[in-house]
């Protein structure tokens, strides 16, 4: 009697429903420095956050569906930890997707793949040549006039794309990543791009995507070595401009598509862990013939157990038709030591050197408010002061991850 009760139970098991397994995971970074510094006349004597990584929490949770299919999702928001604010709408990553054997295909605001693979041994901080000469703003030409963002090839923000569709995929050391973002920015404007034209001068200044975006991206890593490449391509953002796409205005003031490509890699001797790669633009910040070269190399240096020494140098040249080539150069001396698995000390130097026309830099060029005025609006803009000066940044920090 005993052994039939048995088995209609493990039988009522058996035919009993599949319930999903769901699980969310809570995580963060919490990190903050003391940061003295200047950028020419512009100094700085602060505590700021994230000097290794940016400060964040996030939610990350995973729903198992049966047949090897998950549902996944991420929200992350940064923080900044030396004021206790966060970033408002600012946020890191916020997607949802499905994920199996063939990898995950999400929807949201995700990150590019010149975000996910980076070869650098300061391991893309505040003071990492290659962040700071591929991720702070440039004037719109070599003399310095205006304020432009850069490169989108960065673990920066610049790389964190809305409206977007992305694949992610892993197979036995080949990572494989694709993003296709939609800047959901199309429309309507006055052909004159004032408030006050008639009706009837109302026009469509772009189609559904012009100013979308792509990006893709490749990794092998096998052992100690790693090695990559990384395409981004952006449509020129016309509508922000009040211009029609291909118009004579479009071709006077000079617009393109902006294109990114990097390779790069890293190899573990042991005894040091080389890094480095070399990336090119097009078009920096959709401006026709305004393009950038840039190498950064590094090498990490284990002290003991617990210890790295970081050293890195890399070098940014802008070159645009009728202006001076214009260099900046930037290197940076720096140790880390793990007191445990999550929490880890920091000190740090880096200087960078602009020639002119160039402000990139640790510290934040100095600036002036400029006012435009026009017959219908009146606007501000921002000029930088500190143009083919030398910034420098001292840091001591720590880092603890959750």
């Amino acid at each position: 009697m005993q052994k039939k009760l048995i088995a209609l139970a493990v039988a009522g098991l058996v035919s009993a429903p599949a319930f999903a397994q769901s699980n969310v995971t809570i995580y963060g970074v919490a990190d903050a420095y003391m940061g003295f510094g200047s950028h020419g006349k512009n100094d700085l004597s602060a505590v700021q956050s994230g000097g290794l990584s940016g400060s964040r929490l996030g939610f990350r949770g995973t729903e198992d569906l049966g047949n090897g299919l998950k549902g996944v999702f991420t929200l992350e928001q940064g923080f900044d930890i030396s004021k206790g604010t966060g970033l408002g709408d600012a946020s890191r990553q916020a997607f949802v997707g499905l994920a199996g054997g063939f990898g995950a295909v999400t929807l949201g605001r995700q990150y590019a793949p010149g975000y996910d693979f980076q070869y650098d041994a300061l391991v893309s901080s505040a003071i990492s040549p290659q962040a700071i000469l591929s991720g702070a703003a440039i004037g719109d030409s070599i003399d310095g006039t205006g304020i432009a963002s850069a490169l989108t090839i960065n673990p920066g923000s610049s790389a964190r794309w809305d409206n977007s569709v992305a694949y992610n995929g892993s197979f036995a050391g080949l990572k494989v990543r694709a993003i296709y973002a939609m800047g959901n920015n199309e429309t309507n404007t006055y052909k004159n791009g004032t408030l006050t034209a008639p009706q009837e001068d109302l026009v469509r200044t772009s189609k559904a995507g012009d100013d979308d975006r792509m990006g893709l991206g490749v990794e092998y890593a096998n052992g100690p070595l790693k090695v990559g490449a990384v395409y981004h391509y952006l449509k020129s953002a016309t509508n922000s401009a009040t211009l029609l796409k291909g118009s004579a205005d479009e071709e006077k003031l000079g617009l393109d598509d902006q294109k990114e490509w990097l390779i790069g890699g890293s190899y573990n001797f042991g005894v040091l862990t080389l890094a480095g790669s070399y990336q090119q633009a097009d078009n920096v910040a959709y401006i026709k013939d305004l393009d950038a070269d840039l190498w950064q190399l590094g090498v990490i240096v284990p002290v003991g157990a617990a210890g790295n020494v970081h050293v890195g140098y890399g070098e940014v040249k802008y070159e645009e038709p009728g202006e001076a080539d214009a260099k900046s150069k930037s290197w940076t001396l720096a140790y880390t030591h793990a007191l445990s698995k999550r929490t880890t000390a920091y000190v740090g130097y880096n200087e960078t050197k602009n020639d002119d026309g160039l402000g990139l830099g640790p510290v934040p060029s100095g600036s002036v408010k400029n006012v435009v005025a026009g017959p219908d609006v009146t606007r501000y803009s921002l000029t930088s002061t500190e143009m083919g000066e030398k910034s420098k940044l001292f840091v001591v920090g720590v880092r603890h991850t959750f």
